[in-house]
């Protein structure tokens, strides 16, 4: 993908983040379905934004 598109997406990200938190949780899937881009583009990517410190990533609990 290209800067042009990674910043895009990492802009609708943080729109996101804004819009949702709280309301929803904002999960892999969830995001990816709300910027229209696969689910790896969306881990990649957040990987990138933890790495430069701009965002916090968390594992969330899995119910059996």
């Amino acid at each position: 993908m290209q800067i042009a598109g990674r910043f895009t997406v990492a802009l609708h990200l943080f729109v996101c983040f804004d819009t949702f938190k709280g309301e929803y949780k904002l999960t892999g899937k969830f995001l990816a379905d709300n910027v229209n881009v696969n689910p790896a583009v969306i881990r990649r990517l957040s990987q990138q934004l933890k790495a430069a410190g701009l965002i916090r990533v968390t594992r969330r609990e899995r119910w059996l």
